[in-house]
């Protein structure tokens, strides 16, 4: 680096650890992901996609990938047999690294290795230097190795604990709660503990935990084992004959940071690709899904600029295949406009009159932003920003202090009784709203909601991810930045706050008008505006009501269930002959397969499997298994349900969960912080947490839940005769279904093939096949699939609608709902038979969970709208899957119940009649005859 060379201008400088990452994706992928010429490219497959994420959600200034090179490095001088015992690299995975070269000569991404060191070493070179000239860096790596890099505001690591995309980001606070020490002192930490993959073995005893009480308490090595004689006698000992191995570790473990490179930060800018060249390598190594995600990325500048006389991916601004597939095009429809500088008030009549110009600057609708001290919607509101015109032309940001004002909360309420309000994920500042006693504004539009409809399978809907395919950003400079950063760097934290959350109005009013005609071309105006955006409102009420919660009721279960695992845990180190860690998996497999000598079944990479499905097929080979299958399920109800969910619990004893509309590619709702979505149902000991859940004080729950909502939605869309039939006479459908599989009249119909019944038309709803039908009625794959024939011959139209569906699904590129909703399936074109396959279910499934979501969400809406057009006290509480609860005020009863039942009954027209069970109780498990 020469003196003086200036950093990148925006976006962050991204360090990828190339051994590491392609290790990940080898065994994270199928080894059968493969060419249709036989060559293995899973390897290859997983780091692309990596790398297209990398880039999507960080928009890196510049980028570099480092590589081990052939040949010993200088650690293998200093220590003897370093990294020996290392299994050998799989033969598939070996010609994997030139294929994941040429994709990166593709893309003109910049690859370095440096002959006699590591990849971390030389990630560790650039990172110090990028720091030094303070450059933001992020090391994304799956080597805990580089934890030693972290250092707090500039250098950050993004660790891949497994898979490809399940990443942890870490600054200093991070790598003290993940290893109980500051990353300077990680080194000595690992050299004490020891690294069994770089056949680096540890001092005795000394775990992970026990080094980092060690360096906590006396500094380094040095202090450590100067202070020996503090120490207890076994810990001393272990000490002391290990003090030569830990000294050795520490002369290899730490990076080295001044790596010799013929490099300079400038040259890991991106660009410089060319097109051609770029397609032709994805074409050959069939990565089309990968590149359909690629190729956006191209297009609006997120891998630099091509180089001279190459071409730019082009589309036009709405396509019509694309928008009707609900594809956002891949090149910008407008050029931005900066956003205005805000009126920032100082007082409450200086606040009134500023709230005042803004409304009268532009008419139209006006731009919300909210902006938090932490994390949106669960903690306190910093300030309100308030933006007219599109282009934007006026803007106001009011803080937390102006908001407790009347008159200005007041002016806010004024601002938008005649003008709809339009934002990005305004969810959570609807939310915080409520809890300031201030009624949510009409919505016309909520630019992340709009986007997901146009393609749910992007995953990410963040203000910067949803503009890029639609505004040239390119003139606005740098984007302003979250509070947090500007903190480390000395800027205002006010003003930081103000100019983010006017950006983000900014940018959201002038996607309103692009989102709109892309949702106008793709038909789901409709959806969108009369489903989707009202419903932003009543999840956002339903948040802040919350759901009462009986934490003394909730603690007594929990109590249980410790009581219980307690008894069953000593069972099963009985049962071994010895205590050990019941939680340990090695430990685990060492009781089963060795001492107690079960039969061995699926093999991981560690050893033989002691998963639930493993486990199950071992039940009548040992005692043991049945009790730890209990202990497991008792052991899971404990700690993800009961403890997480009294964590939970409000200061006004209600949980406030967070509900999401752009989560799942079907359209259907989640549910996050808690997941009460995940609350079991299926055996006892789950269901006894609804006792818990409970009404406000003096009132009474009300469940409705639709009736076989995805089979009367199968009998719907396939015209069916017997199943329609069924539905119409309100039969007992699962019964009518049993006697057309088993050809028997319906009073000779035996409990358990109404139940493989019930199975099976539910497992049609998910694209269930043979082989998953197998599973979940433990039988033979033959059986099943003999099962599933006599099925679509009793009732044809199901198969006959499904074989369609697919067809359309393939000829389209997507699958579309009675309402519009759509799902991209790219996939089904796709080389990969198991690819094709899995999209093919996909499309099944995505018409029927669909069509079922959309009706499930209007009678949200419908339901809320109602309750709050009769002025009731009654209040919409809770949904899951299907049903909804409701707290019902005394003398409320009667009309809130015919309320419910209209408002999901006739949530649409459909040829079978939508039935609603409604149920009262003290409790949801009482509701529930629980």
């Amino acid at each position: 680096m020469t003196p003086g060379e200036a950093a990148p201008r925006s976006g962050p400088l991204l360090l990828l650890d190339g051994m590491s990452l392609v290790f990940r994706a080898f065994f994270a992928l199928p080894a059968d992901l493969a060419t249709a010429s036989g060559v293995v490219t899973n390897a290859v497959h997983g780091f692309t996609a990596m790398l297209v994420n990398l880039v999507r959600d960080h928009r890196p200034s510049s980028l570099a990938v480092a590589f081990d090179p052939p040949g010993e490095t200088f650690r293998d001088t200093m220590i003897e047999g370093y990294k020996a015992g290392r299994p050998a690299t799989p033969d598939d995975l070996s010609p994997q690294f030139d294929l994941v070269r040429q994709i990166l000569a593709a893309l003109a991404v910049p690859v370095v290795e440096v002959p006699g060191y590591e990849a971390d070493d030389v990630l560790a070179t650039l990172a110090t230097e990028a720091r030094d000239r303070a450059c933001p860096v992020i090391v994304v790596t799956g080597d805990r190795d580089c934890f030693q890099l972290v250092e707090d505001p500039y250098v950050r690591v993004l660790y891949n604990r497994r898979g490809v995309s399940d990443y942890a980001l870490y600054d200093e606070a991070g790598i003290v709660e993940r290893t109980g020490v500051t990353p300077g002192l990680y080194p000595m930490l690992a050299a004490l503990r020891g690294d069994p993959s770089d056949n680096l073995p540890g001092i005795t005893g000394v775990g992970e935990k026990t080094a980092a009480k060690l360096l906590n308490t006396y500094g380094d090595l040095d202090g450590i084992f100067s202070n020996l004689a503090a120490l207890t006698p076994k810990l001393r000992q272990n000490l002391a004959e290990g003090e030569p191995l830990a000294r050795a570790n520490a002369t290899v473990i730490p990076l080295v940071r001044d790596v010799g490179m013929a490099l300079s930060l400038s040259e890991l800018t991106l660009g410089g690709w060319h097109l051609d060249m770029a397609r032709q390598v994805f074409e050959d190594l069939e990565l089309k899904t990968v590149w359909t995600r690629l190729e956006p990325l191209l297009a609006d500048g997120s891998f630099g600029s091509p180089a001279a006389g190459s071409a730019v991916p082009v589309r036009s601004t709405v396509e019509t295949d694309a928008a009707a597939a609900g594809a956002p095009p891949a090149v910008a429809a407008r050029t931005e406009a900066p956003a205005p500088a805000p009126i920032q008030p100082s007082s409450a009549s200086d606040a009134v009159r500023a709230v005042a110009e803004v409304v009268a600057a532009a008419p139209g609708a006006l731009a919300v932003a909210g902006h938090w001290t932490g994390a949106p919607g669960r903690s306190a509101l910093s300030g309100i920003a308030l933006v007219a015109g599109d282009p934007p032309v006026s803007a106001v940001w009011l803080d937390s202090a102006l908001l407790s004002a009347a008159p200005v909360r007041d002016a806010l309420v004024g601002a938008w009784a005649d003008r709809p309000v339009v934002g990005h994920q305004v969810k959570e500042l609807f939310r915080s709203l409520l809890e300031l006693g201030l009624a949510c504004p009409t919505l016309a539009m909520d630019t992340a909601v709009a986007a997901y409809l146009l393609d749910p399978s992007v995953g990410d809907y963040t203000i910067d991810a949803v503009a890029a395919p639609w505004l040239d950003r390119a003139a606005l400079g740098e984007r302003p930045a979250a509070a947090k950063g500007q903190l480390a760097l000395g800027i205002d934290a006010p003003a930081a706050d103000a100019e983010a959350a006017v950006g983000e109005a900014s940018t959201a009013a002038q996607l309103v008008a692009v989102l709109a005609d892309a949702l106008d071309a793709a038909g789901l105006r409709p959806l969108h505006d009369d489903v989707e955006c009202p419903l932003v409102g009543v999840l956002a009420r339903m948040e802040v009501v919350g759901i009462r919660v009986d934490t003394a009721e909730l603690r007594r279960i929990v109590d249980e269930l410790v009581g219980e695992t307690d008894k069953l845990e000593a069972e099963i180190q009985a049962l071994a002959g010895h205590p050990f860690n019941v939680n340990s998996t090695p430990q685990l497999r060492t009781v089963l397969y060795d001492e107690l000598g079960l039969t061995t079944g699926r093999r991981t990479k560690t050893g033989y499997s002691t998963d639930a499905q493993t486990l199950e097929t071992l039940r009548d080979d040992h005692p043991i298994v049945d009790t730890l299958l209990r202990y497991r399920e008792l052991e899971k109800l404990r700690s993800t349900y009961g403890e997480s969910l009294l964590a939970e619990v409000g200061d006004d004893g209600r949980i406030h969960a967070s509900f999401r509309q752009t989560v799942a590619r079907t359209g259907r709702l989640s549910s996050e912080r808690p997941n009460l979505h995940n609350i079991p149902v299926r055996t006892e000991a789950g269901r006894q947490f609804r006792r818990a859940f409970v009404p406000a004080e003096g009132n009474t729950l009300l469940v409705a839940d639709y009736d076989q909502m995805e089979l009367r939605v199968i009998a719907h869309l396939s015209g069916d005769p017997g199943l329609r039939a069924a539905f119409a006479s309100g039969a007992d459908v699962h019964r009518t279904v049993a006697a057309g599989i088993y050809g028997v009249p319906e009073a000779e119909v035996t409990h358990t093939q109404r139940e493989r019944a019930k199975m099976v038309s539910f497992g049609l709803a998910y694209g269930m096949e043979a082989f998953g039908l197998a599973r979940r009625l433990a039988t033979g794959v033959d059986e099943a699939g003999e099962i599933m024939n006599r099925y679509f011959a009793a009732f044809p139209e199901v198969r006959l609608y499904m074989d369609t569906t697919v067809s359309e699904a393939r000829a389209r590129g997507f699958t579309r709902t009675a309402l519009g909703r759509v799902r991209p399936l790219p996939e089904l074109a796709d080389r990969n038979y198991r690819v094709r396959l899995a999209a093919e279910r996909q499309a099944m499934n995505a018409g029927i969970q669909g069509l079922a979501a959309d009706l499930f969400k209007t009678a949200l809406v419908r339901l809320d709208r109602a309750l709050s057009d009769g002025g009731l006290a009654s209040r919409l509480v809770l949904q899951v899957h299907d049903e909804v609860l409701v707290d019902v005020a005394p003398g409320e009863e009667a009309v809130v119940e015919g309320l419910v039942s209209d408002a999901m009954t006739g949530a649409a027209e459909l040829s079978v009649p939508l039935k609603v069970s409604l149920a009262w109780g003290s409790s949801w498990a009482q509701a529930k005859g629980g």
